[in-house]
């Protein structure tokens, strides 16, 4: 299992220079937030020869910030839905064959989920088929359980995947919101076997992201938060062959935010090596 690293750990830095700090510090990966490229004016086609001189693995996160590909006021739904669509063009660029697109949510508190159920199969039909026209994975995230959102659960993306249908468009697992719908109910050892339950429940997983959580904050950078998460990884990599992305940020502390979780993922690769050659060697027996 190889881990990739957020940009936004080092959001502070200009994307170029982030990239080359992650090369250092011996990261083989990147998940690049589009909104991190938005901030600076580096072109796409430099960007892409720094990750292409670096050696580094890429993804792509799509916009998050003030994106709602569900709303109910038009042309913030058309504007999001259109700043998704550039993502994916930006992606096919960068050769980020994999994009995490976040689902649609609730305009208002006083709505009802299953009233967006239309609009979310409506944008994701037209971002699947342009992920297709590009050869991308869209990878939809499984959001946090939160006021307005509508996508929290394994069931409700299911559903979505079912009736989009295409080959393309997938799973993003992210470990630290499939938290979020426990972590408050059951001590830490029940909670990691509840969310290794909800991951068994995921269809097609194409991308994970991991950070760590207290009861009251999603997505802490990986010491500073209340859980060890190691034992959903060790169940993951029994069925999942791609590269999980470390989350969590803590704004004016990129570096020593990024030497902590070297810390952390340089002790999981070992511990998971051993994992993924039981795992392999079972393979090999059992044909």
């Amino acid at each position: 299992m190889d881990f990739l690293f957020s940009s936004n750990i080092l959001i502070d830095f200009p994307i170029k220079k982030a990239l080359r700090v992650f090369s250092d510090q011996k990261v083989t990966g990147v998940e690049i937030w589009v909104e991190h490229l938005w901030k600076g004016k580096g072109d796409l086609r430099s960007i892409r020869k720094t990750l292409d001189n670096l050696g580094l693995k890429r993804t792509l996160h799509s916009p998050s910030r003030d994106i709602n590909i569900t709303s109910s006021n038009p042309g913030i739904r058309r504007e999001s839905l259109q700043q998704t669509i550039e993502a994916l063009e930006i992606a096919a660029q960068l050769e980020a064959n994999v994009v995490t697109v976040h689902p649609g949510h609730m305009s208002s508190s006083k709505d009802r989920p299953e009233d967006y159920f239309e609009a979310n199969l409506e944008s994701f039909h037209k971002i699947a088929r342009k992920g297709r026209d590009l050869g991308l994975k869209i990878a939809v995230e499984v959001m946090e359980m939160k006021p307005m959102e509508i996508v929290t659960e394994p069931e409700n993306l299911n559903s979505l995947l079912e009736y989009i249908d295409f080959d393309c468009i997938g799973t993003t697992f992210d470990i630290a919101h499939a938290a979020s719908c426990f972590k408050n109910l059951v001590d830490g050892e029940a909670l990691n076997g509840m969310i290794i339950n909800y991951m068994r429940k995921l269809r097609k997983i194409y991308n994970v992201h991991i950070s760590n959580a207290t009861s009251a904050k999603v997505h802490t950078p990986l010491l500073r938060g209340e859980y060890d998460f190691f034992p959903v990884l060790e169940e993951l990599v029994k069925i999942y062959e791609g590269t999980v992305t470390i989350e969590g940020f803590a704004p004016g502390e990129g570096m020593q935010v990024l030497r902590e979780d070297k810390v952390v993922t340089s002790k999981w690769k070992e511990m998971l090596s051993d994992v993924e050659q039981k795992t392999s060697d079972s393979s090999r027996s059992d044909s």
